[in-house]
């Protein structure tokens, strides 16, 4: 064994190179701070929805080094794909909920970091700071920077089908829509009085028993339908908050399935010439946007209505009824998006329905579970256990729908998904129900 006094100049020279490199390392290894870094994120995105956020960092005194990005996002996102700088999507870290840091070399110009996200919750929601980690071309030196500043994004009913519904709507395609047929009497407008026949008049608008009766061909004459005031009355109570799939298939709530029905329904009848309002309730009413037309009101009611959740409280569907009356005087339709109440107050829902009705058109909408459907109907393999019980509560769901039923307004049974289809179709016998009567 050599004594360690013979080492002892090895040693030093192990030193001096180790220092030396690590010098080396540290000169060469600018700290992330003086970095131009940006980052572009939208501004809003739909629930469920994919959205992309990107970061640029540009250091040409870094060219060549390994940086590693991370940053704090919203516990209400997940991570579905990570591209470092030109190379394809690649899947995000399965251990890590974060996603893992995206890591790439810095080049001579601007090095992109490009994520996708995707929303769980609606609401305003945000990006926090960025860290930074660039390793050294030696590997011995780490430098780390923390840049504070967060970026908001707005997630919002997605409305994915908002543009096709719009056409649908406008060149009256229902079928398309899921909306039954209904038989035209006039068309889009409203029967006003007879007259004599006059030569170049439409032989469809003749009416066949006044001419029989008179001996001389009549016709009806017809005006523009008048467009109606609409309220559509979303339930943001405690049932609210079970959850069914969604757009991307993601889970959403009863509540984000009403809304995105909803705002679908207010948008087609904003096109059509009515006055629309919206309104959301639980044990009261928490948000109420007045009736309007034109094309900003779909606007104010997304503004108003896009961040609300489900509370914790049981709903009083009476007297969110009773207020909205105080708040708008004038008759309207009210479209109410909610479900059966529990059996012990589905007696006070058919009075509140009742004396609601009486005032107002209003249709109830009410909200199956998609899982307890499925179950009885037989789509859904489950024990004997769950498939009694699953239709024990179907059929005491048919029973409070007959009891609610009896109480003059219209009620609608409906899958949270497939609501917008008999909205559409409930909206559109109310406002041509004037032409079928007196057609």
């Amino acid at each position: 064994m050599l004594p360690f006094g013979e080492l002892r100049p090895a040693i030093w020279v192990l030193d001096l190179v180790f220092l030396c490199a690590l010098g080396f390392d540290l000169l060469r290894t600018p700290s992330p701070a003086s970095y131009a870094v940006s980052r572009k994120l939208p501004a809003r995105a739909g629930l469920g929805v994919e959205f992309r956020r990107e970061i640029a960092v540009e250091a040409p005194a870094a060219r060549g080094l390994e940086l590693e990005v991370r940053e704090a996002f919203s516990p209400h996102w997940v991570v579905v794909a990570r591209r470092l700088g030109e190379r394809r999507d690649a899947p995000p870290a399965a251990e890590d909920p974060t996603g893992g840091p995206d890591v790439a070399r810095l080049g001579e110009g601007a090095t992109t970091f490009r994520r996708t996200y995707r929303a769980l919750t609606r609401g305003v929601q945000e990006l926090g700071d960025i860290r930074l980690r660039v390793r050294g071309p030696l590997g011995l030196v780490q430098r780390q920077s923390r840049l504070h500043g967060a970026q908001r994004l707005r997630v919002e009913p997605p409305l994915t089908g908002l543009d096709r519904i719009l056409r649908l709507a406008a060149s009256e395609r229902w079928h398309d829509l899921g909306v039954r047929r209904l038989r035209r009497r006039g068309g889009l407008t409203e029967f006003e009085s007879l007259r004599e026949y006059v030569h170049g008049d439409d032989l469809n608008l003749v009416d066949w028993k006044a001419f029989a009766r008179r001996g001389t061909p009549i016709v009806r004459d017809f005006q523009e339908e008048r467009g109606q005031e609409l309220i559509v009355v979303v339930d943001g109570g405690r049932r609210m908050g079970a959850t069914a799939e969604g757009e991307g298939g993601t889970s959403w709530t009863k509540l984000d399935h009403a809304l995105d029905a909803g705002l679908e329904l207010v948008a087609v009848a904003l096109q059509a010439g009515d006055r629309v309002g919206f309104a959301v309730y639980d044990r009261r009413l928490r948000v109420y946007v007045p009736p309007a037309k034109g094309g900003r009101q779909l606007g104010r009611i997304k503004e108003a209505v896009f961040a609300e959740l489900p509370s914790s409280l049981e709903s009083d569907i009476g007297r969110a009824l009773r207020e909205l009356s105080v708040l708008h005087r004038r008759r309207a339709l009210l479209v109410v998006v909610s479900d059966v109440a529990d059996p012990l107050s589905v007696e006070h829902q058919r009075r509140a329905l009742s004396s609601g009705s009486r005032r107002h058109g209003l249709v109830l909408a009410t909200l199956d579970d998609p899982a307890l459907r499925a179950i009885v109907e037989g789509r859904l393999a489950a024990p004997a256990a769950e498939r009694a019980a699953a239709h024990a509560l179907a059929a005491e769901r048919a029973r409070a729908l007959a009891s609610l039923r009896r109480s003059g307004a219209r009620v609608l049974d409906t899958l949270p998904a497939e609501s917008a289809g008999p909205l559409l179709s409930a909206w559109l016998d109310a406002r041509r129900g004037r032409v079928r009567a007196r057609a």
